[in-house]
């Protein structure tokens, strides 16, 4: 594809002093040749919003159409690539996970988009409009090296092949650009104000001084579970960043190294902790805790819980202002926090113009990754934009400071999108936010840390016996 892309590119270029890209006649959105199929696990929320998106790249480039295909959640779209990926009806773009990214390495369909990103060339392309003949000359493929700038490193570096495992067998150099961020979340303390301050208690930065506060709230609260935890995988993998116990490794000779004693000691200081009614966690209850938080501790609620920013909507109190915090830390620094939210894959087709799909389909990334876009995203979702520009847009640094942009306070759970986004995004915190290694494995390693936590809390293993079975589920001896 890259030898191809690249003669085709130097013949047009030649010729016409631009890439000239031929389109068909009268394209629709049921023209499968000029229509870019992209997934996403957005819901009915975020998809009014990426409609301007799709709007706008197809009022810039007629002839083209995006079809938008929601597949619920994350796993629900890895589900539908990895089946059209053996079918071969792979869609050109979706959202990704690195983990997913690893298990589509082996099609050979994964798009190096370092091909396009700094890519200064012009290109044309023709299409027909009122039977006529026109041609669209686009002054660039890719970024501006000003662009490139204002994206977050952190994000952007995440995309980087030398991150996946065994990238080099896969035909892949330790640059090659595999993903590109969309945009992202990580998890927030959620906390009740009016409980703090009727316990004479501030925001805990730290797991010791948050356990203390859940003594006391149990104390003046009999009924309330003070702390609610919406990913117990995301727990057990933060706080090995946080104590400094293993995970797991991108080296291929021994990927799992969750099974050890610092991860077995945290397992049995949260299982005496969850002995005393200090919390409960998603899979336990059985609902998202934002439901049991959303009460209060006087109705056997929560007075905190830890969830995505990127959930924000569901955290609204029902007699109390819901604040955001950054979670807690271990002390002495170690304050990590995972960096989650989807990423953007590009993939091939057997389409015959699959070279002018792969360019078109950038221009769609690049619609998506545009500032002002970015802007009006984060403001809807409460996700992270992925670009320090966006910080400086007037109506973003409004919604950071809790107003409209018409400068109207906000309210409601618009109020809370604009408090995770000002505790959960930018600046010193961007330095916190870390990533697991990405490998085929990785999401079976993800699932197993969700079980181990439960059977240690529920005491039915052991938390050396639950570590030990997750290594062998996982492929260990």
């Amino acid at each position: 594809m890259k030898k191809i892309l690249t003669v085709a590119m130097a013949c047009c270029f030649a010729m016409t002093g631009c890439i000239a890209l031929a389109a068909c006649d009268n394209k629709t959105k049921s023209d499968p040749a000029h229509t870019i199929v992209f997934y996403s696990s957005q819901g009915d929320n975020l998809t009014g919003t990426t409609d301007i998106a799709i709007e706008t790249f197809e009022a810039k480039y007629p002839g083209w159409t995006v079809t938008h295909n929601t597949q619920g959640g994350y796993e629900d779209v890895l589900s539908k690539v990895r089946s059209d990926l053996t079918a071969g009806t792979q869609p050109d773009l979706a959202y990704c996970y690195a983990d997913h990214v690893a298990q589509y390495l082996a099609s050979g369909t994964v798009v190096d988009m370092s091909e396009y990103l700094l890519n200064d060339q012009p290109f044309t392309y023709t299409y027909t409009a009122d039977g006529a003949e026109q041609t669209k000359t686009v002054d660039r493929i890719g970024f501006t090296q000003e662009d490139i700038d204002t994206f977050v490193t952190g994000y952007f570096e995440e995309g980087y092949a030398e991150n996946f495992a065994d990238y080099a067998s896969y035909g892949y150099e330790a640059k090659s650009l595999l993903t590109l961020p969309f945009v992202k979340s990580t998890e927030v303390l959620y906390y009740n104000p009016d409980a703090l301050k009727e316990l004479n208690e501030t925001v805990p930065t730290t797991w010791d001084k948050l356990w203390a506060i859940c003594d006391k709230a149990r104390a003046k609260w009999p009924t309330c579970t003070p702390l609610g935890y919406d990913s117990e995988a995301n727990w057990f993998i933060t706080m090995g960043q946080q104590l400094g116990y293993e995970y797991t490794s991108a080296d291929e000779s021994n990927h799992y190294l969750f099974n050890n004693d610092g991860a077995a000691a945290w397992l049995n200081s949260i299982k005496a902790q969850y002995d005393k009614g200090n919390f409960t966690t998603q899979q336990i209850y059985g609902s998202y805790t934002s439901s049991l938080f959303t009460k209060g501790p006087e109705d056997a609620g929560c007075i905190f819980c830890i969830g995505s920013t990127g959930g924000a909507k569901n955290q609204a109190g029902t007699n109390f202002t819901t604040e955001v915090s950054a979670i807690p830390g271990s002390g002495e620094g170690k304050n990590q926090c995972i960096s989650q939210g989807p990423s953007l894959v590009m993939f091939s087709t057997d389409a015959a113009n699959d070279s002018e799909k792969q360019i078109m389909t950038f221009q769609f990334v690049k619609e998506l990754l545009a500032t002002e876009f970015q802007a009006k995203f984060s403001r809807v979702s409460g996700y992270a934009p992925m670009r320090t520009d966006v910080y400086a847009n007037a109506d973003f640094q409004l919604f950071r400071d809790g107003k409209a942009s018409d400068g109207s306070p906000l309210t409601g759970t618009d109020l809370i999108i604009s408090k995770c986004v000002k505790a959960g995004v930018g600046g010193e915190f961007n330095a916190r936010l870390f990533v697991s290694p990405a490998f085929v494995g990785s999401s079976t390693a993800r699932q197993q840390m969700t079980s181990v936590v439960q059977y240690v809390l529920l005491g039915q293993k052991e938390a050396a016996a639950a570590l030990q079975d997750a290594y062998k589920a996982c492929g260990g001896k």
